[in-house]
């Protein structure tokens, strides 16, 4: 904490007030100082009542050139105290600010305005004497408008909503100050000890004696609370000590208590004296401590030797107001940092105030107190009009005489012609990006691109902004289910049957396909998607909106890392071989364990490709129409070191990828997945059916042109792909004179123009399994020269073809030119003793050997605008389903027509991977799991249900809250079990914050499973006993544990350091994989959030979510499992932090309640009554 530097001071304090006081002549001392938490504001409460607070002015530079000063102006000023009693402490709030004196309570907005003004003529209650000798105050745990009181007689609380009601908690006082952590109140008494008391239980937890004289400070910080004192100074004669008064010295020790050990750990010691400390906000391990004489330390509390020292000059800049104070050493008081942990101030005892900056880089010093302060409301300044005349003949410069505002367009402004066309102009077209690169390179006029930009010199109706506006303005189609019905009611309320037909015609915008006259705007269906996310969450994001297949095919959501693999996964999993590949693997269990994988291979997760692929697959199948999330798979594949290796890692959506750079990620993470499925395969069970499925096979000759050059070799090779390559202008020519005999080339030179009807993939196909090139012979170049003839040929090709077309945008250019360069089929002639193989498009002779192949789908790019922009591009597929096409955009499912499929004359859209199949494996069927067989399918492994698999070492000493399934409880379908999911927070939610404060939620935070409990939920005498309770390992950073929601604490993730027996996630995932296709039903209170965090597609019919059931429309309001504990099971649960085989077994006991009061009829009634006193009790649980 090195660079702190004074930069302000200032006078904070007011004249006495007039009276008959014996004090009129002392001067006013600060008494109390609070930084704002919402505004860029400065509170400080004198002697006399009164309180001000400041706001940063300009920066100006003082004595010293290198050294910044920071000047503040007043903003308010108001007296706060009854009687001049001095204000003893600053709280602010959202709405305001709240000042204590000794006998009352005021509530200012931060204009000084009074919102409410608190004495023990306020409180209607018997316990209204009890407030007077008032001595701090504070918020309650967790709450804003529950306010905490401490004084000599009592504990007080009161509701800022609820003024004249004041409780008294079950203490007897003497408190000198009130803190609170999450759960409790830190209260400094009198005697110098430390208290923690539980305002839910309205008991006193702990009490620690700190200092055996007085508490002169208190702060606390997470877990972590400090205090400074005094101590009674000890006597060496004591005969009269009972008629004396006891003498004080101040404690050289800051003492320092754990709240979550409640033990009190290592004290810092202080030999100036500590009589203010202070956490950093920021920074939870350095305190901050000073002492009377101005001296200040930064000491970092995990390292007792990491001191920062600084001394403040207390001496004052002027002559004091009162000659007296001369004659006093100056002392400093009332410490406070700053809510960013960018400024800190005290005050002294000659009122002045002074501001400390962290500034090491001699930077400009920010004003900010807070990270995102509000604008602080400013009175309005009438600018009094000028009186100096200016005379006709004066040289004045026009300029300075003021002209009014005026709505309508003035006369000067009307046409020559008086055509007043200005606010219906348009602005022209820019110029398009890729014209702009081409025009470095070449000087001159470029010839007009019809198939880019569409038909030239063509009349387009013009239709104005207002018009425009009046037909988007009755279209209102909702983004969120809770706005769909509201929606469509007030349109067919409001609109007629032809503005209705309209409203049809553009609620379907989104599935437009077909590409306008002009060319130049893409169809909607081809739009980069954006989840949005209302107050409900993403469960009210219309997804089922965008899925037009009938309840078929789902979509996969686009908001997790990797998203760009979304089309080509898409399009693999309708391959029936592949897909049963997949998907059949994980009947055999593969579950690493050990720190080998966790920790040095980095595989937390302890799964792999494969694995997560087969999952990822038949949750799919599960989904039938619904949206999938895909983050499993993508934080197994981030963690993956070849996709690190191939930078094949992408976290920002594309968003600095042009059009090249995106195709190349795609292509290589094609590449990428059938290695690592083929690595895992054979890792995993000895399979090398990937192999015979999408193997290519090549051989590649190397012969000697010289006459006595002995050099010949010949390769064998394979791989699992095939790179698709351009054939050269020389080829495409020569095949042009073939296939059109009349081109005369002396007279014409055969360019693409005239090309374009001959060539389709079939020629690209032909030119690339045929390779040939020569080079000079390195061996024998020094006796004669002479070259070496290289030829590689494919000799074999697969029953699953995967072709990469990555080819640059030039080549592109060039396949838009062809009418029907993509083919639905071709015929591959088998080839004889190594003879080349041919493609045909259609057989003429029945006899040959030949194979069918295809076309299943490709991955195609849409480039949005120019293929230099950045950002712009996205990848979308298009899948032949059952003689059907179908288009994946992400959540955006839709049956297209063929011929749009094989349109490929649009420059925006290109081609990036073809897969084709042939016709021994495009027929079969697709393996899917049944619940009603699962059990018995041959070779499943289902033991990790019935038998523990931690990960690392065991813990002995770890203590089992579960008993074990045994294979006589085998789960069967209809076997009911109660879950319950707890999270922790592995990144924070990303928002867009508009000038004008509002808030708008782009990414949600991303959970990730930290602890599963299942129980069993069948009658008997098991009933409600766990059998899982698994702890997720987790490696990586975890951004906030949660704790007071998952009661997972920090470290018991950590496989080095937990003392509780950990789980890899994969495991916990295979438990509740094997329990659904069994065909359990279970049982839980927010299932949504829970199976949609551990990426679970769970059908209805095997869901009991007790939400739903105990929830009322009407209210759009759903209730907490603790609310609904407290009003129909008369249960208190989740008193402290949360524990999920509680809430498991309490969301057990209310379905079994549900299940009771349906069968009596007074499933209604019941229902009415939760709601009624949730009305009640605010749909909280009284403390």
């Amino acid at each position: 904490m090195d660079g702190w530097t004074e930069i302000s001071r200032i006078a904070a304090t007011t004249q006495p007030p007039k009276g008959p006081s014996p004090h009129i002549h002392e001067p006013a001392s600060i008494t109390s100082l609070k930084f704002d938490s919402v505004q860029n504001l400065i509170w400080c409460g004198d002697s006399f009542g009164y309180t001000r607070s400041f706001t940063p002015g300009p920066n100006s530079n003082g004595v010293n050139p290198y050294q910044q000063s920071l000047s503040f102006l007043p903003y308010t000023k108001f007296k706060s105290s009854l009687n001049n009693n001095p204000i003893l402490q600053h709280l602010d709030h959202k709405d305001g600010i709240l000042s204590l004196s000794s006998n009352c309570i005021n509530f200012n907005n931060r204009r000084g305005l009074a919102k409410l003004s608190l004495s023990s003529d306020s409180f209607v209650d018997a316990n209204s004497v009890l407030f007077k000798n008032l001595t701090s105050l504070t918020t309650n745990c967790n709450t804003m408008n529950d306010i905490v009181v401490g004084s000599n007689l009592s504990l007080l609380k009161f509701d800022l909503n609820k003024p004249s009601h004041l409780m008294s908690f079950n203490h007897d006082g003497n408190i000198s100050i009130v803190n609170q952590t999450s759960k409790f109140l830190t209260l400094g008494k009198a005697n110098g000890a430390l208290e923690l008391f539980d305002p839910v239980s309205n008991s006193s937890i702990k009490s620690f004696q700190g200092h055996t004289g007085l508490l002169s400070d208190l702060d606390v910080q997470g877990s972590y609370i400090a205090t400074c004192g005094y101590s009674i100074r000890p006597r060496r004669y004591n005969h009269n000590s009972q008629n004396s008064n006891n003498d004080y010295m101040v404690d050289p020790l800051v003492n320092i208590y754990d709240v979550r050990m409640m033990r009190a750990v290592a004290p810092i010691p202080f030999p100036a004296g500590a009589s203010c400390v202070r956490f950093h906000p920021k920074l939870p391990n350095i305190v901050l401590i000073s002492s009377n004489s101005g001296q200040l330390q930064f000491v970092d509390i995990y390292d007792q030797t990491n001191v920062f020292l600084y001394q403040a000059d207390l001496m004052p800049t002027s002559q004091p107001r009162q000659p007296s104070q001369l004659s006093k050493a100056p002392f400093m008081t009332n410490l406070e940092i700053s809510e960013n942990g960018d400024f800190f101030a005290f005050s002294d005892s000659y009122a002045t105030m002074h501001l400390w900056t962290l500034n090491n880089s001699g930077s400009t010093i920010t004003k900010d107190f807070v990270n995102f302060p509000a604008s602080i409301e400013q009175p309005d300044v009438i600018i009094p009009p000028a009186t100096e005349h200016i005379g006709v003949d004066d040289l004045v410069p026009l300029s300075t005489i003021g002209m009014p505002y005026y709505k309508d367009l003035l006369l000067s402004n009307y046409a020559s012609d008086l055509s007043f066309t200005k606010e219906l102009a348009k602005l022209p077209d820019p110029i398009d990006h890729d014209l702009l690169v081409e025009s470095e390179s070449h000087v001159g006029f470029f010839p007009y691109d019809k198939s880019k930009y569409g038909p030239a010199n063509t009349a387009k109706k013009y239709q104005s902004l207002k018009e425009r506006s009046n037909i988007h303005s009755t279209v209102n189609v909702p983004k969120f289910i809770s706005e769909r019905n509201n929606a469509l009611t007030k349109t067919m309320s409001n609109t007629s049957l032809a503005l209705q037909n309209l409203n049809k015609e553009h609620h379907n915008e989104i599935f437009q396909y077909k590409v306008p006259l002009s060319r130049k705007k893409i169809p909607n269906c081809y739009s980069r998607l954006q989840i949005q996310y209302s107050k409900f969450g993403v469960k009210d994001f219309d997804f089922s909106y965008y899925n037009r297949t009938d309840g078929l095919y789902c979509g996969l959501e686009n908001d997790a890392d990797n998203s760009y693999v979304n089309p080509l996964l898409q399009l693999y999993k309708f391959q029936p071989a592949f897909h049963n590949l997949m998907v059949r693997n994980l009947t055999n269990e593969w579950l690493p364990n050990d720190f080998e994988t966790i920790i040095t291979q980095k595989n937390p997760q302890g799964s792999s490709i494969l694995n997560e692929l087969g999952y990822l697959f038949d949750m799919m199948n599960k989904a039938k129409d619904k949206n999938v999330n895909m983050s499993n798979f993508s934080q197994v594949f981030k963690e993956n070191r070849l996709a690190q290796t191939e930078n094949l890692i992408n976290l920002d959506e594309g968003a600095k990828l042009n059009s090249q750079a995106l195709r190349n990620l795609i292509i290589g993470f094609n590449k990428f997945l059938i290695a690592e499925v083929y690595k895992d395969l054979m890792n995993q069970a000895r399979d090398s059916s990937i192999s015979s499925l999408m193997t290519v096979s090549y051989v590649m000759e190397v012969r000697g042109t010289g006459p006595s050059c002995p050099i010949y070799d010949k390769q064998f090779g394979s791989q699992l792909s095939l790179d698709l390559l351009t054939p050269p202008s020389n080829v495409l020519n020569k095949l042009s004179i073939l296939l059109n005999p009349q081109i005369n080339t002396q007279q014409q030179v055969v360019t693409p123009t005239t090309t374009r009807r001959n060539h389709n993939l079939i020629t690209y196909l032909e030119y690339t399994i045929n390779q040939f090139k020569t080079i000079p012979c390195q061996q024998h170049q020094h006796q004669y020269p002479h070259t070496l003839e290289v030829r590689s040929s494919i000799t074999k090709l697969p029953p699953l073809l995967s072709l990469n077309v990555n080819l640059s945008n030039e080549e592109f250019k060039l396949i838009n030119g062809f009418k029907k360069w993509l083919v639905p089929e071709f015929y591959a002639l088998n080839n004889n003793n190594d003879a080349p193989i041919a493609f045909k498009p259609v057989l003429t002779q029945f006899d040959q050997d030949s194979t069918r192949y295809e076309l299943l789908g490709y991955v195609c790019e849409i480039s949005q605008q120019s293929d230099f922009s950045l950002g712009t591009h996205n990848l979308v597929s298009y899948v032949k389903i059952d003689g059907r096409w179908f288009l994946f955009n992400d959540f955006l499912v839709m049956q297209i027509p063929e011929e749009e499929v094989f349109n490929l004359s649009y420059p925006w859209k290109k081609p990036v991977i073809l897969v084709y199949h042939d016709s021994s494996i495009s027929g079969i069927p697709f393996d899917l799991f049944q619940i009603e067989t699962f059990a018995n399918l041959p070779g499943l492994n289902d033991s990790i249900i019935y038998r523990d698999h931690f990960a690392g070492s065991i813990r002995e000493s770890h203590k089992k809250d579960y008993e074990l399934l045994t294979r006589q409880e085998a789960p069967s379908l209809g076997t009911l079990i109660a879950i319950d999911a707890e999270f922790v927070n592995l990144r924070p939610e990303e928002l867009e914050v508009r000038y004008d404060g509002h808030k708008k939620l782009i990414k949600p935070k991303f959970l990730s499973l930290a602890r599963l409990s299942a129980l069993r939920g069948d009658n008997g005498e098991k009933q409600g006993v766990a059998f899982i309770d698994d702890y997720v390992v987790h490696t990586g950073e975890i951004y906030d544990y949660l704790t007071s929601f998952s009661g997972i604490e920090p470290g018991d993730l950590d496989p080095i350091n937990s003392e509780k027996n950990l789980v890899t996630l994969q495991t916990v995932y295979r438990k509740l994989w094997l329990l659904l296709n069994l065909g359990v039903v279970f049982v839980g209170h927010g299932l949504y959030n829970d199976f949609r965090g551990i990426n679970l597609q769970v059908p209805q019919n095997q869901i009991r979510d007790t939400a739903d059931f105990y929830y009322k429309s009407d209210f759009k309001r759903q209730l907490s499992l603790k609310f609904l504990a407290y009003v129909l099971l008369k249960e208190k649960v989740q008193t402290g932090n949360h524990d999920s085989i509680e809430d498991a077994y309490t969301a057990l006991l209310l379905y079994k309640k549900y299940i009771e009061i349906t069968a009596t009829g007074e499933y209604e009634s019941t229902l009415n009554y939760i709601y009624s006193e949730g009305q009640q009790l605010r749909f909280k649980v009284p403390e």
